[in-house]
């Protein structure tokens, strides 16, 4: 457990540094360089993540199903690295011939924002080429052990790569070409280091052994990698469909605007993240137990407390939006398209609401449904994508991904209630729910004749302790109280601990 601990903790510490440094590039981003170049930076981005997630083929499943099982440092792992390289190589080869054959499909009908795509569309080769070997050697080095580098290559070191970019282009030291060479630098970064370090941390490197292309292992192999495919694709189109689908059927300055308050409102999960990646151990063990009830409080509890952070910060976020972008005449563009964070946001509310549902599936006996669930919710992001953006422009893209969430976690909510008869809402849930709206329509609602700044200020301060006052007052949420109390408790040993030594 020991290591387990500590690998957690740095992982956290370096996702949470990393997430500040992100916040502060894309800020930046948004005052200094136009929509349509922050579109043309997105698109590389997801044209490339597109292609390195659905040809990676599977090697994370491939090692996390036979890699235990052929475990031997002294000789190499049985040549599990090359096998990684060479399947990574595969998939690179492929990509790469199927976007360059078809890299008309992601392009809209504007010639001129397609002329300065096709201006920088060959830098999509390196994207894809590093990107996949990252994510397959990063999975090796999981299974050595070390979860630590890849999370501080992808979450801090790439952040701080760009961040640097963007100084050196604020200070005039570089031009947006250059720039656009620093963004694809620091996807690059991270597959060039795993893989000094994947080779130096083998202390054999050979070719595949004989009994790890075996024939009864090739069938597996070829499940699994079907397997990886498949859920690729869905992950793929969930993550990306909406950018891409702005960029062809919209404009590359409507994707900019879109991408940046896109990654406003993915702020929201933060918290969420960090709840349900605590939960799943958790529920994985209670299932191992057979212990019902507690996956059942659990379930209860993320509900419950995801509403309430979740309304929290989207109340807050909202209210603060507006003031935030009438701080700079370069932000009127996306406060013309508010709506895209209020439609975004509000989806995660309700996906936060539902607690860890996917993680009760994931480790249940019908894990297999989540891969359903997964490409259902991809076929309905398409569709709803088509639909609303044909209405509402890219404030339809929003309102497609928010329906497509509450559609997909309404189902998730049914297939658990109906498959394993947990039911996570309860009285508490319910007042939180109205507490909730209340809040979201204060915060819609208030408007004083302040400066942007004060509204900042006051907005976040007043409705902060507005909010959780009443939640502490009431005692709605047992676990957040209780977590008060531990702070305090520890505050005041620590105080009398100082006393008692003279500081």
């Amino acid at each position: 457990m020991g290591i387990i601990q500590r690998q957690a903790l740095r992982n956290t510490v370096i996702n949470f540094i990393g997430a500040i440094f992100g916040s502060i590039t894309r800020i930046s981003m948004s005052l200094l360089i136009t929509e349509a170049q922050i579109g043309l930076l997105t698109l590389l981005d997801a044209i490339s993540g597109v292609f390195s997630i659905v040809f990676s083929f599977g090697f994370e499943q491939i090692l996390a199903k036979m890699f235990p099982r052929f475990r031997d440092d002294k000789n190499g792992h049985h040549g599990f690295l090359m096998f990684g390289v060479l399947l990574s190589l595969t998939g690179i080869l492929v990509s790469s011939v199927l976007f360059f054959f078809f890299e008309d499909l992601f392009l809209s009908d504007n010639e001129g924002t397609n002329k300065i795509f096709r201006s920088f569309s060959f830098l999509v080769f390196p994207l894809i080429f590093f990107r996949i070997v990252f994510r397959n050697l990063d999975g090796y080095a999981k299974m050595l052990f070390n979860t630590v580098i890849g999370v501080f290559l992808e979450s801090f070191l790439s952040k701080m790569v760009l961040a640097m970019g963007m100084v050196a282009f604020f200070l005039s030291w570089i031009d947006f070409d250059q720039l656009v060479y620093v963004f694809v630098l620091n996807f690059c970064i991270p597959g060039l280091v795993i893989i000094f370090y994947a080779f130096l941390k083998t202390k054999k490197i050979t070719l595949p052994h004989k009994d790890l292309i075996a024939r009864e292992e090739r069938k597996n192999i070829g499940e699994y990698i079907l397997f990886g495919i498949l859920l690729g694709t869905s992950g793929s189109i969930i993550l990306y469909i909406d950018s891409l689908m702005v960029n062809k059927m919209v404009s590359m300055e409507a994707l900019g605007v879109y991408s940046i308050l896109f990654f406003a409102a993915r702020l929201l999960v933060i918290p969420a993240k960090a709840i349900n990646r605590i939960s799943t151990v958790i529920i994985a063990e209670s299932w191992n137990n057979k212990d019902i009830d507690n996956i059942q409080s659990v379930y209860e509890k993320s509900c419950l407390n995801q509403l309430l952070i979740g309304a929290f910060m989207f109340g807050v976020g909202w209210a603060c939006l507006e003031p935030v972008l009438s701080l700079s005449p370069n932000l009127i563009g996306y406060a013309e398209h508010s709506f895209i964070f209020f439609f975004l946001g509000l989806g995660l509310v309700v996906e936060m609401a539902t607690g860890v549902n996917t993680s009760i599936i994931a480790t249940s006996t019908k894990f297999k449904w989540n891969t359903y669930f997964g490409f259902a919710l991809a076929i309905c992001v398409v569709l709803f994508n088509l639909i609303f953006i044909t209405l509402y422009n890219v404030e339809g893209a929003a309102l497609a991904s928010m329906s497509a969430m509450i559609l997909i976690n309404f189902l998730r909510w049914l297939f658990i209630y109906k498959s394993f008869k947990l039911q996570p809402f309860n009285r508490r849930f319910f007042v939180a729910v109205l507490l909730s709206v209340a809040f979201i329509l204060l915060c819609h609602f208030i408007d004083f004749d302040w400066s942007a700044v004060q509204k900042i200020v006051i907005y976040g301060a007043g409705l902060t302790i507005l909010f959780w006052g009443i939640i502490i007052a009431t005692g709605l949420s047992p676990d957040i109280n209780q977590w008060l109390k531990k702070m305090k408790d520890t505050y005041l040993t620590k105080s009398n601990n100082r006393e008692d030594k003279g500081e």
